[in-house]
């Protein structure tokens, strides 16, 4: 490059120009190649980084993990590392007692609740009409205050007070 710009000063403006011109196309060619050859390593890199973690990935899901490696290299190793440590766990506590060859104890069944399909055998809440009076009564005042209303023409607020003090209002 040094040699090249030797060459350029002694020429005149427009021969400079053109002489630069090639130089930074050059460059930019040399760049590009450069780039290919990186997204081809981090391709690379991330389908080896996937399939290192195959025990842990499920194939569905490899093409998700694939492009959170090529994101963020050091989170997506670090959370399957995690999981890596909570599955290890889990397989040597399965294999753990087929290993000491326990012999099979006996355990009696254990008696399931059966879930609850039919209304009918449940307990109501209040076992007879009016023993409890809330029911029955709240029907009443509404039904009242529906007539107050209809008959007086007032809105259902006023004749629901009005049918409450009628039935002993609180």
């Amino acid at each position: 490059m040094g040699e090249e710009v030797k060459k350029v000063e002694g020429a005149g403006p427009e021969e400079r120009v053109t002489a630069l011109q090639e130089e930074l196309s050059l460059e930019k060619a040399k760049n590009e190649v450069l780039m290919e050859q990186i997204l081809k390593s981090e391709n690379t890199l991330a389908d080896k980084d996937v399939e290192g973690y195959a025990d842990v990935i499920p194939n569905e899901d490899r093409g998700f993990w694939r492009g959170q490696m090529l994101e963020n290299r050091e989170v997506a190793v670090g959370i399957l590392s995690r999981l890596r440590e909570h599955v290890a766990p889990a397989v040597k506590t399965e294999a753990a007692p087929a290993a000491a060859a326990v012999p099979p104890v006996a355990v009696p069944p254990v008696a399931v609740p059966k879930p609850m399909h039919n209304r009918e055998t449940a307990k109501p809440a209040v076992a007879e009409k009016g023993a409890a009076g809330g029911g029955d009564r709240a029907a009443k005042i509404r039904n009242r205050a529906q007539d107050i209303a209809r008959k007086e023409g007032c809105s259902f607020t006023v004749a629901f007070r009005a049918a409450e003090n009628e039935f002993g209002g609180q």
